[in-house]
């Protein structure tokens, strides 16, 4: 945070601060590029959208386009969730490579919130996978038993992850509604967005697991 100079005897801002700093100018930027995308996909699905991005083993939300239906979720802009126990999170969680990953979490067993809760460090490699291999997260009643949805994460400079954004359904009109338009419908606009954002392969995060890709500094998101 503080570098020292000996020669002047003059403290400095050091890298670390930098760094939190561009973490918070990316953010400000991040939502407004991506409200178009948001509001559209709410418009389309007729569902609630959210966007999401990682914090350490949580997930922070940072956009939320409500539906014309009631809908009540856990979640709101500036509240942060367990990674592993989200949609959002899932996703985001599916963009890191494995040795990534077990930087971030500890191998103990996890809080569960419901009784689909993935509580183990080996459970969530084997559900990531899953998700790589077909090409969506899916919320199913992980942390609230009342809410599904389905998630897909959004690139940046180098492929890398940067968001995440999910469609929010009831668990009573989830038998109901096309999933597969859904996801469609949410892979489109993240595809569209992640290229706004200077990725040059949307599914690239696919084969994430195989290869642990540099991270990078914040990208700056403009």
């Amino acid at each position: 945070m503080i570098t020292y100079d000996e020669s002047t005897r003059i403290y400095y801002f050091g890298p670390k601060m930098w760094e939190l700093a561009m973490k918070y100018y990316d953010r400000l930027h991040l939502v407004p590029i991506a409200w178009p995308y948001i509001e559209r996909l709410r418009d389309t699905c007729g569902q609630t959208v959210q966007m999401a991005v990682l914090e350490g083993h949580d997930v922070l939300y940072v956009a939320k386009a409500e539906s014309h239906r009631p809908l009540q979720t856990a979640s709101y802009v500036g509240s942060r969730l367990p990674a592993y126990a989200t949609g959002l999170g899932k996703a985001l969680l599916a963009t890191l490579g494995d040795s990534r990953l077990r930087t971030i979490f500890p191998e103990e067993a996890w809080l569960p919130f419901t009784k689909n809760t993935i509580t183990r460090y080996d459970e969530l490699i084997q559900k990531l996978q899953q998700i790589r291999d077909k090409g969506f997260a899916e919320d199913t009643g992980e942390y609230s038993p009342d809410i599904r949805c389905l998630a897909y994460p959004v690139l940046g400079l180098e492929n890398a992850g940067v968001a995440a954004v999910s469609v929010s359904i009831s668990a009573d009109d989830f038998s109901a509604v096309n999933r597969d338009d859904i996801v469609h419908f949410l892979r489109d606009e993240c595809h569209i967005l992640s290229r706004r954002l200077g990725s040059t392969d949307p599914e690239a995060w696919r084969q994430r697991a195989a290869i642990d890709f540099p991270v990078i500094v914040r990208e700056k998101l403009l």
